[in-house]
């Protein structure tokens, strides 16, 4: 199970690097220029979704949504990645 949880975090860190690198390009486009605060809180909510999907899928592949234990892990990751990715996005 170790291993599983291995090359799930290293998907999620996939995952979120893919998210940040795209929205930072719609960031830094005319689309965004206007939209003041709302950048942030747009990439969160896109990142929250994202991650939640990823999750899921995850524990459902590997037949662990019962698993109260497994589903607490792998939400502490998710929970892990996101706060990466939101600081490093707050940093643009």
């Amino acid at each position: 199970m170790e291993l599983k949880f291995k090359e799930f975090e290293k998907r999620l860190e996939k995952a979120c690097g893919n998210v940040h690198r795209d929205f930072s390009k719609k960031y830094n486009s005319d689309i965004y220029l206007s939209a003041g605060g709302s950048k942030l809180e747009a990439f969160i909510s896109d990142l929250q979704q994202e991650l939640e999907i990823t999750a899921t899928t995850f524990l459902k592949e590997n037949n662990l949504e019962k698993d109260a234990e497994a589903r607490k892990r792998v939400f502490t990751m998710i929970k892990f990645q996101a706060k990466r990715c939101v600081e490093s996005f707050s940093r643009i």
